[in-house]
């Protein structure tokens, strides 16, 4: 019985130590983990890949080795280069503000900003399609394809190589003054028109190629020197080649595969350019060389009407006649500034909800007026919806719209059917009630002008339920 005794209470000290030292030693484990965070985060698997936020909040993102998130924007550390490169935008599963303007750091906690690499496929941004992008100068490597922006201005004195940006949408893309050498731009859905800096000299390879809506591009006078495809695959482009031109390449206007010869060439008599034309059987029209100060003639716009929500950022396209005209300039001037104003580039902000008219003018020649309608309302609501676990109810949410009075939930039987409003909230952004799973969801804000008429944002994108999860269209 003693024996025993001493035998069972041997036998639960041993187990007590036990106990303890296991416990001891998740302890340990814990705090070496608390410890080694900062080294598991700064050497992570290929796997488990870490960003860190400025907040302290570390996650598993996707891919990215050694990033950080500041303002939005993915930085991938390079300990060969001891740098960062932007490497994606958090969107946070939000869509990011439309039209605003929008310029990374050029530095990150003491290391330079050098480059960029975006990979369209991988990342899929395609909620930056009307963000206009503003890479800082200290960006040197770029590497962009399949992305979608509405603008993107490159650094300036940046030497543009092949193949850095190229099958990506952009409605805009601006090369500042002082780039001498351009290049490597090709594939550039949406891309309508080009001015390239007075500084250019020399435009490489594959620029432009294979770009369908480009329509014209304005070489300035200095340029000596037009590498080989540089236009190909432009089927609308009406391009003046100055007389300064020397050098043609190979194919520089030749259909593709894909798309067509260039519309039409405008040159000097027996310049490079008319003899290039001749020789490879390309449309041309000669232009009197004495005449090198041609006034433009005409002014058109691209549209006559858009809408903007507050704090979108966005450039005017327009177009002027001919298209060799030297003297192209044009002044740009708002009905009211207060709803919409615009720079001397004709970049318009939209500063509350309203209406207001852009005139754009010839500053010499013809003179000629155009006028752009511009309505500023709020933007398109973020919908979301989550069911509630044993209620048979639904949570809707969305973000804040600036300058909104109220929001319209509206229902459709199908995702393009009719919706009709169903719920009606002001100072909201979530609701709670018995939804139907075999609708569809959309929701809108407005406001009303200072004479009490309505003015609604664009719908947001539909949620539906689907296998008791609800998703967004």
């Amino acid at each position: 019985m003693c024996n025993f005794g001493q035998r069972k209470g041997g036998f639960m000290k041993k187990k007590f130590l036990k106990l303890f030292t296991s416990v001891a030693m998740l302890a340990l484990v814990f705090c070496l983990h608390q410890n080694v965070r900062a080294e598991e985060i700064a050497q992570p698997t290929e796997k488990d890949v870490y960003i860190h936020h400025d907040d302290g909040e570390d996650y598993v993102a996707n891919r990215y080795e050694r990033a950080i998130v500041v303002d939005r924007v993915v930085y991938q550390y390079l300990p060969e280069k001891d740098s960062y490169r932007i490497v994606a935008f958090d969107d946070n599963d939000e869509e990011f503000p439309e039209g605003i303007t929008f310029k990374p750091r050029s530095e990150v906690r003491g290391k330079p900003v050098t480059g960029i690499y975006i990979d369209g496929e991988e990342d899929g941004p395609s909620y930056l399609t009307r963000l206009n992008l503003v890479l800082p100068d200290s960006v040197k490597d770029i590497e962009i394809s399949g992305a979608s922006f509405g603008s993107i201005t490159l650094p300036k004195f940046l030497i543009v190589t092949p193949g850095v940006i190229f099958e990506s949408d952009f409605e805009q893309i601006i090369i500042p003054e002082g780039t001498t050498n351009v290049s490597g731009i090709h594939n550039i859905w949406k891309l309508r028109k080009m001015e390239l800096p007075s500084s250019t000299k020399k435009i490489g390879k594959y620029f432009l190629g294979n770009s369908p809506d480009l329509r014209t591009v304005y070489i300035p006078e200095g340029v000596t020197e037009i590498g080989a495809e540089a236009f190909s695959g432009c089927p609308k482009l009406e391009i003046y080649i100055p007389a300064s031109v020397k050098k043609i390449g190979k194919n520089a206007f030749k259909k593709t595969d894909q798309y067509g010869q260039v519309k039409m060439i405008y040159c000097a008599n027996n310049s490079a350019a008319h003899k290039y034309a001749k020789k490879n059987h390309l449309p041309y029209t000669i232009v009197d060389p004495v005449k090198t100060s041609y006034k433009a003639t005409d002014l058109s716009l691209s549209t006559k009407r858009i809408s903007m929500p507050i704090g979108a950022k966005k450039r005017v396209f327009y177009q002027v006649t001919p298209v060799y005209a030297a003297k192209r300039n044009v002044k740009f001037s708002s009905s009211n500034s207060k709803v919409v104003s615009v720079n001397a580039k004709g970049m318009l902000t939209a500063k509350k909800n309203g209406k207001a008219t852009i005139t754009v003018q010839l500053k010499s020649g013809s003179k000629k007026k155009v006028k752009l309608k511009v309505v500023v309302q709020p933007r398109a609501p973020y919908l979301s919806a989550d069911s509630v676990a044993n209620k048979n109810t639904t949570v809707f949410t969305w973000n804040k719209s600036e300058g909104e009075e109220g929001y319209e939930l509206s229902c459709s039987d199908t995702k393009n059917g009719t919706y009709k409003v169903i719920k009606k909230v002001t100072g909201k952004t979530k609701i709670t009630f018995k939804a139907s799973t075999k609708k569809y969801y959309k929701i809108r804000a407005w406001y009303r002008t200072a004479k009490g008429k309505k003015y609604y944002s664009d719908y947001s994108e539909a949620v539906y339920h689907l296998g008791h999860i609800w998703f967004r269209d």
